[in-house]
């Protein structure tokens, strides 16, 4: 689907802004660049953008892994291990804001 028309455009910057919210990066993060430059409109019926072949929520994930992205995503204050219940209530705040990460 063309991409270069005004209303595909701003389909593809909604998109991407919901998908950057939803990994808890501000709507401005520098990979914003990065996903629209490889983002396209896929589907007929249920449209969706996609980037490099692969859904937005997934690029940004490959995107954190990327050593050469890492220095745009913030390091985790903390880790908590994924079985200690009291330690994962004890930080639900920092971990549903993206201070603290879970392994």
């Amino acid at each position: 689907m063309d991409t270069q028309n005004p209303t595909a455009r701003h389909f593809i910057s909604d998109e991407i802004t919901q998908a950057l919210l939803r990994a808890c990066l501000p709507y401005d993060h520098p990979i914003r660049a990065e996903l629209e430059k490889g983002a396209e409109i896929t589907g007929v019926r249920d449209v969706a953008v996609s980037c490099n072949g692969v859904s937005l929520d997934r690029r940004i994930v490959e995107l954190r892994h990327d050593p050469s992205h890492a220095a745009s995503f913030p390091k985790p204050a903390t880790t908590v291990s994924r079985t200690d219940m009291s330690e994962l209530t004890k930080h639900f705040e920092q971990i549903a804001n993206g201070t603290a990460a879970v392994e």
